[in-house]
């Protein structure tokens, strides 16, 4: 797990993109799990690495930091499910706690909520080569230059309209 792909403002933008991408989610869900994801990857890291000292916000701290954040949520459900999938990928069994077991549950939930919604919506899977599930960063955080629209095609059309 690389640490510097989980930060504060990565958690800031990732809290955003809930209420925004999932109805059923409204901000005071979206933070309480955001924050329970923060606590497992800070767990998950500390078990990967013993003998480092992670710094953890307490859960107001944390609370305080991510709505202090003039974060924007993401532009398309696919840097979500990046983000979802780098969350995933991060997480072992064997290091989570117990308490904690019930995220990897919700995670692949809105994975595959997020999937089917993409498939109904555009009549294909979320990682085909159409899509710019290729072009996005597996970061909380989005690289800059990524596109705002979910299809290669759409992309080219406004990046190069002329052509």
């Amino acid at each position: 797990m690389n640490k510097k792909k989980f930060t504060i403002p990565g958690y800031a933008q990732f809290y955003r993109s809930l209420p925004r991408f999932y109805q059923g989610i409204d901000d005071a869900y979206a933070l309480k799990f955001t924050y329970s994801l923060y606590l497992a990857a800070n767990s998950v890291y500390r078990h990967k690495n013993p003998g480092v000292i992670v710094m953890e916000y307490v859960e107001q701290d944390f609370y305080t930091l991510i709505l202090q954040r003039k974060a924007k949520p993401y532009r398309t459900e696919v840097q979500l499910y990046c983000a979802l999938e780098l969350l995933l990928k991060c997480f072992s069994c064997d290091a989570l706690k117990n308490s904690q077991v019930y995220l990897l549950a919700e995670l692949l939930e809105l994975m595959d909520d997020t999937e089917t919604r993409f498939y109904k919506a555009f009549d294909m899977e979320i990682d085909d080569i159409r899509t710019i599930y290729s072009l996005c960063a597996k970061s909380l955080v989005p690289h800059r230059d990524e596109p705002g629209v979910c299809l290669t095609k759409d992309w080219w059309n406004i990046a190069y309209p002329d052509t």
